[in-house]
C-alpha cells in the first residue's frame, strides 16, 4: 500500500528529533535519491507519490535486490542539494518522503523477483 502524507509526517518529526547535521542531513537525501534513481526508469523525472503502481516503474535489470550508488554518484547530489540552500526541515521532509519511497521500491522488488 503506497504511503501517505500522515506517513511523510511522522516520519519527518522522528528525522527532525534525530537532530543530524545539515550536511549529514544533506548526504543522506542526496544517498536516498541515488538510490531511488539507480533502481527506476527515468528515475529523474519521478516525483514521490506520483503513482500507485511501482512495479511498473522498476528497471527491467533490477532483480531481487537494490542497484547500488557510488560515493562519488552521492557525493554530485549532494553538491547540489548543498548549493540549493535548503532549510532543516525541508530536509527532514524530502529525507522521510524518499525514505518511505525506497521502502515502497524495496517491496516491489522483493515481490517481483524473477
Amino acid at each position: 500500500m503506497p504511503f501517505s502524507k500522515e506517513d511523510v509526517t511522522r516520519l519527518a518529526f522522528k528525522i527532525y528529533k534525530e537532530n543530524k547535521s545539515l550536511d549529514k542531513s544533506i548526504w543522506r537525501l542526496a544517498q536516498l535519491c541515488v538510490i531511488i534513481n539507480k533502481n527506476v526508469k527515468n528515475g529523474y523525472d519521478i516525483k514521490p507519490l506520483e503513482t500507485d503502481n511501482l512495479v511498473l516503474l522498476i528497471r527491467e535489470d533490477v532483480d531481487g535486490a537494490l542497484i547500488k550508488a557510488s560515493e562519488d554518484e552521492i557525493r554530485d547530489v549532494a553538491e547540489i542539494i548543498y548549493h540549493e540552500n535548503p532549510s532543516k526541515s525541508q530536509l527532514d521532509w524530502y529525507i522521510a518522503e524518499k525514505k518511505l519511497l525506497l521502502d515502497e521500491i524495496k517491496n516491489t522488488i522483493s515481490q517481483n523477483k524473477k
